[in-house]
């Protein structure tokens, strides 16, 4: 059981080492660093220079390898070793998208994410090669090891779609609610395998009810917000790329910020009713508290980028805090059901 309960929890970090490198490909617009899906211009390793997606005579290319040819990006139909000119017969147009751009820092920020994507799917088979072992025990933990193993996988196409449309911001949102899901998958896991008892016996049945509807509602509304902080931000990335300067992109954004922002003090009306009702309660007082720093620190980032000009540092930061949120309201849920104390003597 202690090696399950390690790889879960090994896969629930990973998960959020995920969206700390996805967020930092968002900060420094790095998305498109790669432009084909899941290579990078064609290599299993990317280019670190420009010549490498060049023609060059008396060179070797491979089927798949991709150059940027009159600006516009350029697929090796076969494997083959080029003349003194360009034979058009051994290259076909990327149709994907029309994005032909190199940066090197941008092509490895973007490579380095996926690494951590694949890492991900390789810490979820081991998950599940536990699981399976304990199958006898509770057949819970594989069949939410499999479920779990299905979003990543689910993710990644997500990814592909993502690049192949050119950052559709449709497909970002999409990603970020399929993060939401992992992590509940991965949290009812780690309850479900771990021996304590999730059940507040020390509270009565009216105040646990409480407790229950409170984090739930906590929970839509950071998927709301989570939605809305993505259509925030594609304002953002809209108003940067008509040459707006950050410091002026706070007074164009419309409807959607201002909901984004009010539905915060929600959330903080919500946080505060929960400290002072189980501020002393040992069961869920962990939680609880690291509840309050994160929504302390996450008021602070969104001040930040608000009154200092959305600063591309604290962007990350506030979508870190988000899930960080999101992920604790989940928890207090969760303590809240006395039916997943888990069955292990």
């Amino acid at each position: 059981m202690k090696s399950l309960k390690v790889f879960t929890w090994i896969v629930l970090i990973n998960i959020y080492l995920v969206i700390v490198a996805g967020s930092i490909v968002r900060m420094s617009g790095s998305g498109m660093g790669c432009p084909d899906w899941p290579k990078c211009f064609g290599y299993l390793i990317p280019p670190t220079e420009q010549s490498q997606l060049e023609w060059k005579d008396n060179h070797a290319f491979e089927k798949g390898q991709i150059i940027i040819l009159d600006e516009s990006l350029v697929v090796a139909k076969s494997n083959f070793t080029t003349a003194i000119s360009v034979n058009q017969n051994n290259w076909e147009s990327y149709t994907k998208h029309d994005y032909a751009v190199f940066n090197v820092y941008h092509t490895w920020i973007e490579y380095i994410n996926r690494l951590f994507g694949a890492l991900l799917g390789f810490f979820a088979l081991l998950m599940i090669y536990f699981a399976a072992k304990k199958w006898k025990v509770n057949k819970w933990f594989l069949s939410l090891s499999l479920i779990q193993l299905f979003f990543i996988l689910f993710q990644a196409w997500l990814g592909k779609l993502t690049v192949d449309t050119n950052l559709n911001p449709y497909m970002i949102t999409y990603h970020m609610l399929g993060v939401t899901v992992m992590i509940v998958i991965q949290l009812l896991l780690l309850k479900l395998i771990s021996r304590e008892n999730t059940q507040a016996k020390s509270e009565g049945n009216k105040l646990h009810d409480t407790i229950k509807k409170v984090a739930f509602a906590g929970i839509v509304l950071m998927i709301i917000q989570i939605i809305l902080g993505t259509q925030v931000r594609q304002q953002t990335d809209l108003m940067m790329d008509a040459g707006i300067g950050r410091e002026l992109i706070p007074q164009g954004f419309d409807y959607v910020f201002y909901i984004h922002r009010s539905f915060s003090f929600l959330l903080v009306f919500a946080i505060g009713y929960l400290y002072l009702k189980l501020k002393k309660n040992s069961i869920f007082v962990k939680p609880l508290n690291y509840l309050v720093v994160f929504t302390v620190l996450e008021i602070i980032a969104g001040i930040v980028l608000f009154y200092f000009g959305m600063q591309a540092f604290a962007q990350p930061i506030h979508i870190i805090l988000a899930i960080l949120i999101y992920g604790f309201f989940v928890e207090l849920f969760l303590r809240t059901l006395s039916k997943l104390q888990s069955s292990v003597d």
